[in-house]
Protein backbone atom coordinates (compact mmCIF):
# COMPACT_ATOMS: atom_id res chain seq x y z
CA UNK A 1 0.00 0.00 0.00
CA UNK A 2 2.87 2.38 0.81
CA UNK A 3 4.49 1.57 -2.53
CA UNK A 4 1.28 2.49 -4.40
CA UNK A 5 0.86 5.69 -2.40
CA UNK A 6 4.40 6.83 -3.11
CA UNK A 7 4.02 6.04 -6.81
CA UNK A 8 0.76 8.01 -6.87
CA UNK A 9 2.61 10.94 -5.28
CA UNK A 10 5.12 10.90 -8.19
CA UNK A 11 8.15 9.14 -6.68
CA UNK A 12 10.43 7.18 -9.01
CA UNK A 13 10.75 3.44 -8.51
CA UNK A 14 14.33 3.66 -7.21
CA UNK A 15 13.34 6.37 -4.72
CA UNK A 16 10.45 4.20 -3.49
CA UNK A 17 12.86 1.28 -3.10
CA UNK A 18 15.23 3.40 -1.02
CA UNK A 19 12.44 4.70 1.22
CA UNK A 20 10.95 1.23 1.78
CA UNK A 21 14.36 -0.48 2.00
CA UNK A 22 13.48 -3.05 -0.64
CA UNK A 23 14.89 -3.78 -4.10
CA UNK A 24 13.79 -1.87 -7.18
CA UNK A 25 12.64 -5.17 -8.76
CA UNK A 26 10.28 -5.73 -5.83
CA UNK A 27 8.78 -2.28 -6.34
CA UNK A 28 8.25 -3.04 -10.03
CA UNK A 29 6.67 -6.40 -9.15
CA UNK A 30 4.25 -4.70 -6.75
CA UNK A 31 3.21 -2.14 -9.37
CA UNK A 32 2.86 -4.78 -12.09
CA UNK A 33 0.74 -6.97 -9.83
CA UNK A 34 -1.50 -4.02 -9.02
CA UNK A 35 -2.00 -3.31 -12.73
CA UNK A 36 -2.92 -6.94 -13.37
CA UNK A 37 -5.08 -7.84 -10.35
CA UNK A 38 -5.76 -4.64 -8.43
CA UNK A 39 -5.70 -4.44 -4.62
CA UNK A 40 -6.89 -8.05 -4.22
CA UNK A 41 -3.81 -9.20 -6.10
CA UNK A 42 -1.54 -7.35 -3.67
CA UNK A 43 -3.31 -8.90 -0.68
CA UNK A 44 -2.74 -12.46 -1.95
CA UNK A 45 0.39 -14.27 -0.76
CA UNK A 46 1.37 -17.06 -3.17
CA UNK A 47 4.72 -17.90 -1.61
CA UNK A 48 4.86 -21.62 -0.84
CA UNK A 49 8.42 -22.07 0.36
CA UNK A 50 10.68 -25.02 -0.36
CA UNK A 51 9.15 -28.51 -0.57
CA UNK A 52 10.79 -31.22 1.51
CA UNK A 53 11.90 -34.39 -0.28
CA UNK A 54 10.31 -36.32 2.58
CA UNK A 55 6.85 -35.08 1.58
CA UNK A 56 6.95 -37.31 -1.50
CA UNK A 57 7.34 -40.33 0.79
CA UNK A 58 4.65 -39.28 3.28
CA UNK A 59 2.09 -42.03 2.40
CA UNK A 60 4.69 -44.77 2.94
CA UNK A 61 6.02 -43.28 6.17
CA UNK A 62 2.57 -42.53 7.53
CA UNK A 63 1.39 -46.10 6.89
CA UNK A 64 4.43 -47.45 8.75
CA UNK A 65 3.99 -45.07 11.69
CA UNK A 66 0.28 -45.85 11.97
CA UNK A 67 1.06 -49.56 12.24
CA UNK A 68 3.84 -48.98 14.78
CA UNK A 69 4.22 -45.46 16.22
CA UNK A 70 7.84 -44.51 16.98
CA UNK A 71 8.76 -44.05 20.63
CA UNK A 72 11.12 -41.14 19.96
CA UNK A 73 12.17 -38.72 17.23
CA UNK A 74 15.49 -40.55 17.04
CA UNK A 75 13.73 -43.83 16.33
CA UNK A 76 11.54 -42.09 13.77
CA UNK A 77 14.62 -40.76 11.99
CA UNK A 78 16.18 -44.21 11.74
CA UNK A 79 12.99 -45.75 10.37
CA UNK A 80 12.54 -42.93 7.86
CA UNK A 81 16.10 -43.52 6.68
CA UNK A 82 15.36 -47.24 6.14
CA UNK A 83 12.09 -46.50 4.34
CA UNK A 84 13.24 -43.63 2.11
CA UNK A 85 17.03 -43.51 2.17
CA UNK A 86 16.78 -39.87 3.32
CA UNK A 87 18.58 -38.65 6.45
CA UNK A 88 17.36 -35.51 8.20
CA UNK A 89 18.15 -33.77 11.48
CA UNK A 90 16.01 -34.50 14.51
CA UNK A 91 14.37 -31.07 14.26
CA UNK A 92 13.40 -31.65 10.60
CA UNK A 93 12.04 -35.12 11.39
CA UNK A 94 10.00 -33.63 14.22
CA UNK A 95 8.63 -30.96 11.87
CA UNK A 96 7.81 -33.63 9.27
CA UNK A 97 5.84 -35.67 11.78
CA UNK A 98 3.98 -32.54 12.87
CA UNK A 99 3.01 -31.90 9.24
CA UNK A 100 1.59 -35.42 9.07
CA UNK A 101 -0.61 -34.62 12.09
CA UNK A 102 1.41 -36.53 14.68
CA UNK A 103 1.91 -35.31 18.25
CA UNK A 104 3.70 -36.77 21.30
CA UNK A 105 0.87 -38.40 23.27
CA UNK A 106 1.01 -40.52 26.41
CA UNK A 107 0.11 -44.14 25.81
CA UNK A 108 -2.96 -45.58 27.50
CA UNK A 109 -3.28 -49.05 28.90
CA UNK A 110 -5.88 -51.79 28.67
CA UNK A 111 -5.95 -55.20 30.34
CA UNK A 112 -4.33 -57.87 28.17
CA UNK A 113 -7.30 -60.21 28.70
CA UNK A 114 -9.90 -57.67 27.56
CA UNK A 115 -12.11 -58.87 24.69
CA UNK A 116 -12.74 -55.96 22.28
CA UNK A 117 -15.60 -57.77 20.52
CA UNK A 118 -17.47 -58.44 23.77
CA UNK A 119 -16.87 -54.85 24.87
CA UNK A 120 -18.33 -53.46 21.66
CA UNK A 121 -21.30 -55.80 21.82
CA UNK A 122 -21.99 -54.77 25.43
CA UNK A 123 -21.57 -51.08 24.56
CA UNK A 124 -23.89 -51.18 21.55
CA UNK A 125 -26.56 -53.64 22.68
CA UNK A 126 -26.80 -53.10 26.44
CA UNK A 127 -25.07 -49.95 27.66
CA UNK A 128 -26.26 -47.42 25.09
CA UNK A 129 -29.94 -48.53 25.13
CA UNK A 130 -29.93 -48.22 28.95
CA UNK A 131 -28.40 -44.75 28.79
CA UNK A 132 -30.99 -43.64 26.24
CA UNK A 133 -33.77 -44.73 28.62
CA UNK A 134 -32.06 -42.88 31.48
CA UNK A 135 -31.82 -39.69 29.40
CA UNK A 136 -35.52 -40.02 28.62
CA UNK A 137 -36.34 -40.25 32.35
CA UNK A 138 -37.55 -43.85 32.12
CA UNK A 139 -35.07 -45.33 34.59
CA UNK A 140 -32.04 -44.66 36.77
CA UNK A 141 -28.64 -45.92 35.63
CA UNK A 142 -25.66 -46.04 37.98
CA UNK A 143 -22.03 -47.04 37.57
CA UNK A 144 -20.67 -48.74 40.69
CA UNK A 145 -17.11 -49.45 41.71
CA UNK A 146 -14.76 -49.26 44.67
CA UNK A 147 -11.48 -47.37 44.98
CA UNK A 148 -8.67 -47.92 47.46
CA UNK A 149 -6.67 -44.80 48.22
CA UNK A 150 -3.37 -45.55 49.96
CA UNK A 151 -1.63 -42.89 52.02
CA UNK A 152 1.60 -42.58 50.06
CA UNK A 153 3.45 -40.20 47.78
CA UNK A 154 1.49 -39.56 44.57
CA UNK A 155 3.97 -38.45 41.92
CA UNK A 156 2.74 -36.03 39.27
CA UNK A 157 3.86 -33.65 36.55
CA UNK A 158 4.24 -30.05 37.73
CA UNK A 159 5.57 -26.88 36.13
CA UNK A 160 8.71 -26.04 38.08
CA UNK A 161 12.24 -24.63 37.71
CA UNK A 162 13.81 -27.72 39.26
CA UNK A 163 12.71 -31.19 40.24
CA UNK A 164 10.28 -31.21 43.17
CA UNK A 165 10.32 -33.90 45.84
CA UNK A 166 7.14 -34.78 47.73
CA UNK A 167 7.30 -36.19 51.24
CA UNK A 168 6.15 -39.76 51.76
CA UNK A 169 3.73 -40.19 54.65
CA UNK A 170 4.51 -42.82 57.28
CA UNK A 171 2.35 -45.89 57.72
CA UNK A 172 0.14 -47.83 55.33
CA UNK A 173 -3.29 -46.31 55.90
CA UNK A 174 -5.85 -47.12 53.19
CA UNK A 175 -9.21 -45.43 52.65
CA UNK A 176 -11.72 -47.63 50.83
CA UNK A 177 -14.54 -45.96 48.93
CA UNK A 178 -17.38 -47.79 47.26
CA UNK A 179 -19.58 -45.52 45.24
CA UNK A 180 -22.24 -45.40 42.56
CA UNK A 181 -22.51 -42.41 40.25
CA UNK A 182 -25.76 -41.54 38.51
CA UNK A 183 -25.27 -41.55 34.75
CA UNK A 184 -27.32 -38.43 33.99
CA UNK A 185 -27.35 -36.33 37.20
CA UNK A 186 -23.78 -37.29 38.22
CA UNK A 187 -24.89 -37.61 41.85
CA UNK A 188 -22.63 -39.81 43.94
CA UNK A 189 -23.79 -42.28 46.58
CA UNK A 190 -20.81 -43.57 48.55
CA UNK A 191 -19.66 -45.45 51.64
CA UNK A 192 -16.23 -45.24 53.28
CA UNK A 193 -14.16 -47.50 55.54
CA UNK A 194 -10.54 -48.24 56.36
CA UNK A 195 -10.86 -52.03 56.58
CA UNK A 196 -12.30 -53.97 53.64
CA UNK A 197 -15.04 -53.74 51.01
CA UNK A 198 -17.23 -56.84 51.32
CA UNK A 199 -20.54 -58.12 50.00
CA UNK A 200 -22.22 -56.61 53.08
CA UNK A 201 -20.79 -53.20 52.14
CA UNK A 202 -22.21 -53.56 48.63
CA UNK A 203 -25.65 -54.40 50.01
CA UNK A 204 -25.51 -51.33 52.30
CA UNK A 205 -24.88 -49.20 49.22
CA UNK A 206 -27.79 -50.86 47.40
CA UNK A 207 -30.02 -49.97 50.37
CA UNK A 208 -29.06 -46.30 50.08
CA UNK A 209 -29.65 -46.22 46.35
CA UNK A 210 -33.00 -48.02 46.58
CA UNK A 211 -34.22 -45.63 49.29
CA UNK A 212 -33.04 -42.50 47.52
CA UNK A 213 -34.18 -43.31 43.98
CA UNK A 214 -37.42 -45.23 44.48
CA UNK A 215 -40.11 -44.77 41.84
CA UNK A 216 -38.26 -45.73 38.68
CA UNK A 217 -36.45 -48.92 37.64
CA UNK A 218 -32.83 -48.92 38.84
CA UNK A 219 -29.99 -50.42 36.81
CA UNK A 220 -26.49 -50.62 38.25
CA UNK A 221 -23.52 -51.29 35.98
CA UNK A 222 -20.61 -52.89 37.82
CA UNK A 223 -17.61 -55.13 37.31
CA UNK A 224 -17.13 -58.77 38.24
CA UNK A 225 -15.36 -58.40 41.60
CA UNK A 226 -16.18 -61.40 43.78
CA UNK A 227 -17.83 -59.38 46.53
CA UNK A 228 -20.17 -57.86 43.89
CA UNK A 229 -20.85 -60.94 41.78
CA UNK A 230 -21.77 -63.29 44.63
CA UNK A 231 -25.27 -64.70 45.06
CA UNK A 232 -25.78 -62.78 48.30
CA UNK A 233 -25.51 -59.46 46.46
CA UNK A 234 -27.63 -60.68 43.54
CA UNK A 235 -30.42 -61.77 45.90
CA UNK A 236 -30.26 -58.46 47.78
CA UNK A 237 -30.55 -56.52 44.54
CA UNK A 238 -33.53 -58.60 43.43
CA UNK A 239 -35.36 -57.89 46.72
CA UNK A 240 -34.81 -54.15 46.20
CA UNK A 241 -35.96 -54.23 42.55
CA UNK A 242 -32.47 -53.35 41.36
CA UNK A 243 -31.09 -54.84 38.16
CA UNK A 244 -27.38 -55.57 38.24
CA UNK A 245 -25.70 -55.27 34.85
CA UNK A 246 -22.26 -56.86 34.91
CA UNK A 247 -19.59 -55.55 32.57
CA UNK A 248 -17.58 -57.87 30.33
CA UNK A 249 -14.43 -59.04 32.13
CA UNK A 250 -11.53 -56.55 32.19
CA UNK A 251 -13.54 -53.56 30.98
CA UNK A 252 -12.73 -50.56 33.22
CA UNK A 253 -13.02 -48.32 30.15
CA UNK A 254 -16.80 -48.96 30.16
CA UNK A 255 -17.26 -48.04 33.83
CA UNK A 256 -17.94 -44.32 34.14
CA UNK A 257 -16.98 -44.08 37.81
CA UNK A 258 -13.40 -45.09 37.02
CA UNK A 259 -12.97 -41.58 35.61
CA UNK A 260 -14.17 -40.11 38.90
CA UNK A 261 -11.52 -42.02 40.87
CA UNK A 262 -8.89 -40.76 38.43
CA UNK A 263 -10.20 -37.22 38.94
CA UNK A 264 -9.87 -37.58 42.75
CA UNK A 265 -6.28 -38.79 42.47
CA UNK A 266 -5.37 -35.91 40.18
CA UNK A 267 -7.07 -33.17 42.20
CA UNK A 268 -6.54 -34.38 45.77
CA UNK A 269 -3.64 -36.79 45.90
CA UNK A 270 -1.19 -35.85 43.15
CA UNK A 271 1.97 -34.10 44.41
CA UNK A 272 0.36 -33.61 47.81
CA UNK A 273 1.57 -34.52 51.28
CA UNK A 274 -0.75 -35.43 54.15
CA UNK A 275 0.66 -35.38 57.63
CA UNK A 276 -1.56 -38.18 58.93
CA UNK A 277 -4.33 -40.58 58.00
CA UNK A 278 -7.06 -38.28 59.28
CA UNK A 279 -6.00 -35.42 57.00
CA UNK A 280 -5.79 -37.82 54.06
CA UNK A 281 -9.25 -39.23 54.70
CA UNK A 282 -10.84 -35.81 55.23
CA UNK A 283 -9.35 -34.46 52.01
CA UNK A 284 -10.88 -37.26 49.91
CA UNK A 285 -14.26 -37.30 51.65
CA UNK A 286 -14.60 -33.50 51.54
CA UNK A 287 -13.76 -33.47 47.85
CA UNK A 288 -16.36 -36.12 47.03
CA UNK A 289 -18.96 -34.31 49.15
CA UNK A 290 -18.52 -31.19 47.01
CA UNK A 291 -19.29 -32.76 43.63
CA UNK A 292 -22.63 -30.95 43.50
CA UNK A 293 -20.96 -27.52 43.55
CA UNK A 294 -21.39 -25.49 40.38
CA UNK A 295 -17.66 -25.24 39.70
CA UNK A 296 -17.24 -28.99 40.19
CA UNK A 297 -20.22 -29.89 38.00
CA UNK A 298 -18.66 -27.97 35.14
CA UNK A 299 -15.54 -30.13 35.31
CA UNK A 300 -17.53 -33.34 35.73
CA UNK A 301 -19.66 -32.59 32.70
CA UNK A 302 -16.62 -33.05 30.50
CA UNK A 303 -14.93 -35.83 32.44
CA UNK A 304 -18.09 -37.91 32.87
CA UNK A 305 -19.52 -37.57 29.38
CA UNK A 306 -21.42 -40.67 28.28
CA UNK A 307 -18.93 -41.49 25.56
CA UNK A 308 -16.94 -44.65 26.02
CA UNK A 309 -13.83 -45.85 24.27
CA UNK A 310 -13.65 -49.38 22.96
CA UNK A 311 -10.37 -50.80 21.76
CA UNK A 312 -10.33 -52.59 18.40
CA UNK A 313 -6.72 -53.51 18.99
CA UNK A 314 -3.71 -52.66 21.12
CA UNK A 315 -0.28 -51.97 19.72
CA UNK A 316 3.07 -53.36 20.73
CA UNK A 317 5.63 -50.59 20.25
CA UNK A 318 8.66 -52.83 20.64
CA UNK A 319 10.82 -52.75 17.52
Amino acid sequence: MLCLRLKYRGYESQAIADIMEISRNTVCNYLSLYEQAGLEGLKTLNYQGPVSKLDRHQPKVEASFRRQPPRSVKEARERIKKLTGITRSLSRVRAFMKRMGMNPLATGQIPAKADPEKQKQFHDQILQPLLQKAKAGQCHVFFLDSAHFVLAAFVALVWSFERVFVKTAPGRFRLNVIGAIHATTQELTALYNDTYITADTVVQLLDRIAGRYAGLPIHIILDNARYQHCQFVKDAALKRNITLVFLPPYSPNLNLIERLWKFVKAEVCAANYFQDAKAFQNAIVDFLNQLDRKSMKKQLKTRLSLKFQVFPHAQNLAA
